[in-house]
């Protein structure tokens, strides 16, 4: 009985798939761009909203780190112990993210504030 080639998925095809097997480098690629499209758009919503001060940074963080975790355990159902950890997979995303949310939320601030 001949065996059935399993199909090679690509990185943003198998982000959209559960229980797929995944490298280090293609989650931490996949999580790298959920958190900038999260940081922009909360950003953005934090900016056109008027909202300041320390809370805005409390909620980034706490939504950088819980968001892609839910994700990757709960859709994808990966355990981040077997890529070294949380802050492993999480790797330079944080700080990028931060960088594309903080210029989202002071540039919309600035321009629907003034």
């Amino acid at each position: 009985m001949p065996t059935i080639a399993k199909k090679k998925l690509g990185v943003w095809e198998k982000a959209l798939l559960r229980d797929e097997e995944w490298r280090k480098e293609e989650l931490r690629e996949v999580v790298f761009w959920l958190i900038a499209a999260f940081s922009l758009v909360l950003g953005l919503v934090f900016g056109v909203a008027g909202f300041r001060g320390l809370p805005c940074f409390v909620a980034f963080f706490v939504g950088v780190v819980a968001l892609p975790s839910a994700y990757w355990t709960g859709y994808l159902g990966v355990d981040d112990a077997d890529f070294g950890g949380k802050m492993e997979i999480l790797g330079d995303s944080v700080g990028t993210g931060a960088a594309i949310f903080v210029l989202a939320w002071v540039g919309t601030y600035t321009i629907f504030s003034a």
